[in-house]
């Protein structure tokens, strides 16, 4: 059986292929290929992680693909078993991609691991990180990978948690909206715009919800009910204090709704984003902003890769996350959603689900 799974951002598509592809379904892979518009694509990438097999028939495909392409996209084929790989190099494919990456040469690759906190390294069942990740942690900072927080929170939220006792080489705070290298020094940012801050500041006035603006330094909620103290009890998190806003620029907002109100919000707010990260909890954020511009931003800052890097989530605001690293880990405690388009699911935060992925891929 051979199935495909395309995945498009900004100017990079990436096809997952999982089974064998021959000519019982090879013009299935040719179907799907030519479905896609390729005329302002820079890359292309063919994630084999779960490809068995590849035959004449569909090796044809990709002959096809290349004689189509603009001259100057790039073609990268990576997470390549033994078997397949052993096919390109028989046929000299592996002249004909930009560049091959095996399996077994993942440990090598990774050069950084970005890591949301809230169900991914903070377990909230037991208020702590789990020792196997606190280790975990430390080998890969031993083996020269990088770790990064990529996080909802602000800084000074999680300068409250255990995550502050762990040594990082950079926070993405507030969604990747915020970058932080090492010292805690902002290199990057992406605030929402002026315009639209003016609907979410007559949001915030009009008090219908509870409803937090946040800046680079402070936040502020407009006030607090039973959901937000719950809300924020249930995530250890910390509740804003009530101020009015000072015309700075709004890097993130929180509201704290339902299903209701929450879609009301969505389809109202043309140039933000809300994902949610509780049932009663949402974040609000510019379209053009996220935890893969954040990454996008601290590789561009660090000379990395996409191919380098690897990311762990387990929520809904994890999605986008997922999909951008090089390699996407769902915790076993994560959303369907997220687990759907991982590359890999591991086991559940107080199960030893990170120390065990990084183990899976050999980076520890």
């Amino acid at each position: 059986m051979f199935n495909i799974h395309t995945l498009q951002y900004d100017k990079t598509i990436t096809h997952v292929l999982s089974g064998r592809i021959d000519s019982s379904n090879a013009n299935q892979f040719e179907e799907a290929i030519e479905k896609c518009d390729y005329k302002t694509i820079q890359k292309i990438i063919f994630d084999c992680t779960d490809l068995e097999f590849i035959s004449s028939a569909g090796l044809r495909v990709f002959l096809k693909l290349k004689k189509q392409i603009p001259a100057l996209t790039k073609i990268e084929v990576i997470h390549v078993s033994q078997a397949v790989n052993e096919v390109f190099e028989l046929t000299g494919f592996d002249g004909i991609f930009d560049s091959i990456q095996c399996a077994d040469h993942i440990s090598s690759n990774i050069k950084a691991v970005f890591f949301d906190v809230d169900g991914t390294l903070f377990s909230h069942q037991n208020k702590e990180i789990p020792q196997s990740t606190i280790q975990a942690l430390a080998k890969l900072r031993d083996n020269g990978i990088k770790t990064v927080i990529c996080s909802g929170r602000m800084l000074n939220e999680l300068e409250l948690l255990p995550v502050s006792k762990i040594p990082f080489d950079g926070y993405l705070t507030l969604n990747g909206n915020i970058c932080l290298d090492e010292k805690k020094q902002m290199f990057a940012g992406h605030n929402i715009s002026p315009e639209e801050v003016e609907i979410l500041v007559r949001i915030f006035q009009a008090s219908r919800i509870p409803f937090v603006l946040i800046g680079e330094k402070n936040r502020y909620i407009n006030y607090v009910d039973d959901i937000v103290i719950d809300t924020q009890t249930s995530t250890q998190g910390t509740i804003p204090d009530i101020g009015e806003y000072q015309g700075e620029k709004i890097y993130q907002c929180l509201a704290f709704v339902k299903d209701k109100e929450r879609t009301t919000l969505s389809e109202l707010l043309d140039e933000c984003i809300i994902t949610s990260w509780n049932e009663t909890g949402i974040d609000i954020i510019s379209k053009h902003g996220g935890k893969a511009k954040g990454m996008e931003a601290y590789m561009d800052h660090y000379g990395i890769t996409r191919s380098e890097t690897m990311a762990f989530g387990d929520g809904e605001n994890d999605l986008e996350m997922i999909r951008f690293a090089g390699i996407g880990v769902a915790m076993g405690n994560a959303v369907k959603s997220l687990k759907d388009i991982a590359d890999y699911v591991t086991t559940d935060i107080d199960e030893d689900g990170i120390e065990n992925a990084l183990k899976h891929f050999n980076l520890i």
